[in-house]
């Protein structure tokens, strides 16, 4: 972790919300000293055409640091998606200045792009061992020169300077490794499920050793709800988030067995055609909800076989969830029954205290605040 002389904020700029995070050194810890969360689409249907997204960005990050009451100059802030291009790769042994010279011409196999379309970074995890001895072990990331332009204009616009551009799901892990303090030995998936993009990383060696994106996330359950029950985009996410993920085990017995009364109700729709009420919303809700996830888990799966599977590869010994999904109620049985594996939800707090008079709302958001409070640590005053 670096730690700098200039007073900087982390922005979280997400896909439905913006949360910009000030921290500063306390004594011998890291205290969260100002915070403020800002909705993108404040007051519009986000399914709505006709909208410039740069335009309610900027407004919401404005918001956000006047909520704050922040007057930082420098800012932290990170890009997802699907075009970043995460690859792990070998490279002879050089020295650092002819390393970075050759990775301009190994990027090109490996980034399905044109290379003058992309800006190129690349971090050195170490020497590589085994049969692969004179080797080292790169991580190389490339992400459009458009997207990363745009997000420039974006905090420049709200006259702040761009310190660093980080990626989501490495400010995620950040995050992980200064507050959970893993043992060198574990090998941990952390998901962070936001809502539009999910990111996937496994943490092998103090490093990152697999990182992807995908385009199955919060937002994919709200929508599919609100297109089945033909209702706005915010309803569904209150249907979402109310129903929460399936039941690990059905109860039994008596009138609070909701899920046998929800699959008798379900049969007698089917047979009559009839609409039995309200309760019929959340059933076909429930439906929706574990459609959703099981497909979401089944990236999740295919994505910790394919790390497993490889020569440098281990078995991952339990997932981590963040984001504003891993706050439904009951996913984090659902994901260890699905996934086989142990699962927790990360606690971006757990080495950072919190001002008094943001406790309460801080705290009621944390599972929310990985990637800011990941950013944020980069530098800290």
């Amino acid at each position: 972790m670096v730690f700098g002389k200039k007073t900087t904020v982390g922005i979280d700029i997400g896909s439905s919300m913006v949360k910009v995070i000030q921290l500063r050194r306390a004594g011998k810890g890291i205290e969260l000293e100002k915070f403020a969360m800002e909705p993108i689409y404040a007051g519009r249907d986000k399914k709505s055409g006709g909208v410039d997204i740069k335009e309610l960005k900027t407004a919401s990050i404005r918001r956000a640091l006047e909520k704050a009451g922040i007057s930082a100059k420098y800012a932290i802030s990170s890009v997802s998606g699907e075009s970043i291009i995460v690859r792990y790769i070998q490279l002879p042994e050089m020295p650092e200045n002819e390393l970075k010279n050759a990775l301009r011409w190994e990027a090109e196999e490996y980034i399905p792009f044109r290379i003058d379309d992309v800006n190129i970074d690349s971090v050195i995890l170490g020497k590589a061992e085994g049969e692969d001895a004179g080797k080292v072990d790169v991580l190389l990331v490339s992400a459009k020169k458009d997207l990363i332009n745009g997000h420039l204009d974006i905090i420049k616009n709200v006259g702040l300077v761009p310190l660093i551009v980080d990626v989501d799901s490495f400010a995620f892990l950040n995050c992980f490794e200064i507050n959970h303090t893993p043992e060198p030995s574990e090998v941990i998936a952390l998901i962070n499920i936001g809502a539009e993009i999910t990111n996937i990383n496994v943490y092998m060696n103090g490093n990152s050793r697999f990182s992807r994106d995908i385009s199955i996330a919060g937002d994919s359950i709200t929508n599919a709800i609100a297109g089945k029950l033909n209702m706005d985009f915010t309803k569904a996410e209150n249907l979402k988030i109310s129903e929460g993920a399936p039941y690990v085990e059905e109860e039994t017995g008596g009138e609070e067995d909701t899920g046998l009364v929800a699959s008798i109700r379900g049969t007698v729709e089917k047979i009559t055609g009839e609409d039995l009420g309200d309760a019929s919303q959340e059933m076909i809700a429930q439906k929706v909800i574990r459609n959703n996830l099981q497909n979401l888990l089944g990236e999740i799966s295919r994505s910790i076989q394919f790390f497993e599977n490889q020569a440098t590869g281990r078995t991952v010994q339990k997932v981590v969830l963040g984001g504003g999904a891993s706050k439904m109620n009951n996913i984090v049985p659902f994901f260890s029954k699905e996934l086989g594996l142990p699962v927790e939800v990360i606690d971006p707090l757990r080495r950072i205290s919190v001002k008094d008079s943001l406790e309460s709302e801080v705290n009621s958001v944390k599972e929310m605040l990985g990637v800011g409070i990941g950013l944020a640590l980069r530098k800290v005053v």
